[in-house]
């Protein structure tokens, strides 16, 4: 039988209940404008009905019903959506970040519309064209210089701006990686907290929305995965990144900001317990990672550094008696010059016979040629023995002669370099009879005839332009330096800074002056050759001090490559920071000519010889976070070695068409001046770039006339060469000879533009998919004060009919209680 007072317990359950959804409609309004709130319902349930099946149940006409009983407080979310906003929002502070960035460094670039670095290089131009028409006209020449100084400060501002935004960015990163720890504890401190709420049979809705929004200000930063309690079997709340725990529980691993030795010191950011070195050994090489570079570890052999050194031929000693460079040197003859040299695999053509057969009497007899490989260096002569009707082969190092039969041979060539030159070069013949020569430490080979021309037959010899100087007994060491550097960008001469070389003369602690030769650029394939006339007399080349008595160059400083071999494949650089080199391959004949990238992403310094490895990897690849890394690592140095090739050839080539011509005035045989500062390498160049004080100091010395050819200025009314560095605006020397300075610095401009229409396409696009999926969110987890108004009115009115019932029951309790049992007393 049901208790007299069962009704009032029903109307407390019922009246507990309308209480609760009044006070939870009311928390949503006052948490309706609170960022990551999510609207909560009170689930209501019906309570056990009475009485249970049973035999002994009462006699009841079926199950009575209880009341009403409250289930749970829930917030209202969408799991699916909450995981896709979370994803969205990573690709969102990614492009925001690069948004950003591209923002900063269209300022600093300030094209096309401003007064950019192209203004600068029009207004280069437009001086050197007018030197040209007026050469001879101090203001033009002083046009040329002031230009030239505008130029080359924007172009220090320009590279200098980039680098303090490249600090600035990295200190901005550790501000970041700060916040993400930050953010990191606070949501393990708060799973701390809803644990133990929970463990009581509490249902911490607030505490939840908090660590989701937390959850969602981290997924900003970087490109994180979430795990839900229901997701684990162990029922903790995990975080991690790309594998790496970063919440588990109240447990935390935190990101660290390493720096990188290679990379200026700059940060890298990785994840606590998991930390790594980019280089393995900073003894034998540094590198710099861009965000790019796959993921990758790479084997690294560093066999030789580059000198990072240009040929230089001369010697004080040979005109002892020179004491003006204006002096005649009573000399008489000719010799040749010839930048290049060749492979570290040199093969000849094929020969089915000998390669010299037994002379006719018409027939040349005596042949030389000088063979190099790095610091080796021989002159080699066949020479025909009348008496024994043979080939004779000897060097200028006394090597014992080689005697060959009446017809020479590969065989014989092949034999007479591995018998003396084993520790530097192997040669052979193959199956197909030609001959090969290979160098043992893989230096450029270099072969070029002196007498007669047994190389050239052979199809072995260095295959650079020759230019032949003719020397007469009026001739100074400043004339014969003045037909050298005017042999420059003439009919059928070298054409290109790497073909030539800058003569100079100097002069010697005893007051004496001597004759000196440069390569224009450093490493070994700018190898100067000298040789001798036509008949390969010696006699000028060796009195000016450029060869030695035997035939050998006097060299005053050599030039070595850097060899490595990187994932196995080999490769030579004339430099010791580089991402592009020579790649050593059968593909070319082993020429090492062409320059190829030798792993994406990633720029090596080379420190030493040694073994060292290269471990490519990125523990955050998404967010702000790497939107910041991508910015400062890829797209700001992308940018500045854009800057430092531009400088770097300007530099080469004004300086390489500077150097073959005259000054005016006092200066007017005055050949060999440099325009810039001359730039060794390219990077740094566009900071580095600098006109050359002695221009500034007098600009007589801009040389805008040409040579004659016989050492003398056409004069100061001639802007031949003013003209040729005018032209240079046109003329294709950037991007593999693709583009002119013009169009590779509008080409520069134009990818700048598209990178920053991208980003911001990209950025508004991602907005707006975020902004939907939030919307979405919004409808399920926002609270709608209208709805939670209707809530509170409905409650209140079943709140009041529920009241009315209680008073109902109370009033038949007190009929009951007081009143039974009295009528008829």
């Amino acid at each position: 039988m049901i208790n007299s007072f069962f009704g009032l317990e029903m109307g407390r359950r019922a009246l507990d209940y309308f209480r609760r959804g009044m006070e939870t409609a009311g928390h949503n309004i006052s948490n309706a404008d609170v960022d990551g709130y999510s609207r909560q319902r009170v689930e209501a349930g019906t309570t056990i009905p009475f009485t249970d099946p049973a035999f002994n149940r009462p006699a009841t006409p079926g199950q009575i019903g209880t009341g009403v009983q409250i289930e749970a407080i829930r917030r209202l979310r969408d799991s699916f959506l909450d995981a896709q906003y979370r994803e969205e929002m990573s690709t969102l502070g990614y492009w925001e970040a690069l948004e950003e960035a591209i923002g900063h460094i269209e300022l600093f670039v300030n094209e096309p519309a401003g007064e950019g670095l192209k203004v600068a290089l029009d207004e280069f131009w437009a001086a050197l064209e007018e030197l040209s028409k007026r050469p001879d006209n101090a203001a033009a020449r002083e046009g040329v210089i002031q230009s030239t100084k505008n130029l080359t400060v924007f172009l220090d501002q320009l590279s200098g701006n980039y680098d303090q935004y490249r600090l600035s960015l990295n200190q901005d990163l550790g501000s970041l990686v700060t916040e993400v720890n930050s953010l990191i504890d606070q949501i393990a401190a708060l799973n701390e907290k809803i644990a133990q709420v929970k463990a009581v049979g509490g249902n911490p809705n607030d505490l939840l929305d908090r660590r989701d929004l937390l959850t969602e200000k981290l997924s900003e930063l970087i490109d994180i995965s979430v795990s839900t309690p229901l997701q684990e079997q162990d029922g903790d709340f995990k975080i991690d990144l790309h594998g790496k725990v970063l919440v588990q529980g109240s447990q935390t691993r935190h990101l660290v900001l390493v720096s990188v030795p290679g990379n200026e010191g700059f940060y890298d950011v990785q994840v606590e317990d998991n930390l790594f070195d980019h280089v393995d050994n900073t003894d034998v090489l540094l590198a710099v990672i861009e965000q790019k570079a796959p993921t990758a570890v790479h084997s690294v052999l560093v066999e030789r550094l580059a000198s990072e050194t240009n040929w230089k031929v001369g010697s004080p000693g040979s005109l002892s008696n020179v004491v003006s460079p204006d002096q005649a040197l009573n000399l008489h003859g000719d010799f040749s010059l010839q930048v290049s040299s060749g492979g570290v695999v040199k093969t000849s053509h094929q020969f089915s016979g000998g390669v010299l057969p037994s002379p006719a009497s018409d027939e040349s007899r005596d042949y030389s040629f000088r063979l190099a490989a790095g610091g080796f260096e021989r002159v080699i002569s066949v020479n025909w023995n009348d008496s024994a009707s043979k080939w004779e082969i000897r060097d200028n190092a006394g090597n014992n002669a080689l005697s060959a039969s009446s017809t020479l041979s590969l065989q014989d060539l092949s034999d007479f370099i591995n018998a003396n030159y084993s520790s530097y070069l192997n040669a052979s013949v193959t199956s197909d009879n030609r001959l090969t020569i290979a160098s043992s430490d893989r230096h450029l080979i270099s072969l070029v005839d002196i007498k007669g021309d047994l190389t050239s037959q052979l199809g072995i010899s260095d295959s650079a332009k020759t230019v032949t100087v003719s020397v007469t007994e009026e001739d100074s060491l400043n004339a014969i330096a003045n037909k050298i550097n005017g042999a420059y960008m003439t009919e059928g001469g070298p054409s290109s800074p790497e073909e030539w070389l800058r003569a100079s003369v100097e002069q010697a602690p005893d007051g004496t002056y001597y004759l000196t030769l440069e390569s224009q650029v450093m490493g070994e394939a700018q190898r100067i050759n000298v040789t001798g006339d036509e008949n390969g007399g010696l006699y000028v080349a060796h009195n000016l001090g450029l060869l030695n008595s035997d035939g050998s160059t006097n060299f005053m400083t050599t030039a070595e490559d850097a060899l490595i071999s990187f994932d196995g494949r080999k490769y030579l650089s004339s430099v010791n920071r580089f991402t592009e080199a020579r790649q050593i391959t059968p593909s070319d004949g082993y020429a090492a000519k062409n320059m190829s990238e030798v792993s994406s992403g990633i720029t090596l310094q080379l420190a030493g010889t040694g073994m060292a490895s290269v471990r490519v990897e990125h523990h955050v690849q998404g967010g702000k976070i790497y939107g910041m890394l991508e910015a400062r690592d890829d797209l700001i140095l992308s940018h500045l070695s854009t800057f430092d090739e531009l400088a770097y050839r300007l530099a080469l080539e004004m300086n390489a068409l500077h150097y073959s011509g005259h000054g005016m005035g006092e200066n007017a045989d005055v050949t060999g001046t440099a325009f810039f500062v001359p730039l060794l390498r390219q990077y740094g160049a566009a900071r580095s770039l600098t006109v050359n004080p002695l221009l500034e100091q007098d600009s007589s010395l801009i040389a805008a006339a040409a040579d004659d050819g016989e050492g003398n200025s056409l004069g100061s009314g001639d802007g031949t060469k003013a003209l040729a560095m005018a032209r240079l605006k046109q003329t294709k020397v950037l991007s593999g000879g693709s583009a002119d300075f013009n169009e590779f610095y509008l080409s520069f401009i134009a990818e700048l533009g598209a990178q920053g229409r991208r980003t911001v396409t990209m950025a508004e696009n991602q907005r707006a998919l975020t902004d939907q999926i939030n919307a979405q969110r919004q409808s399920v987890m926002g609270v709608n004060i209208d709805e939670e108004m209707m809530d509170i009115v409905k409650f209140q009115q079943a709140f009041n009919a529920m009241a009315r019932y209680i008073t109902t029951i109370d009033e038949m309790l007190d009929t009951i209680i007081n009143r039974m049992g009295i009528v008829g007393r």
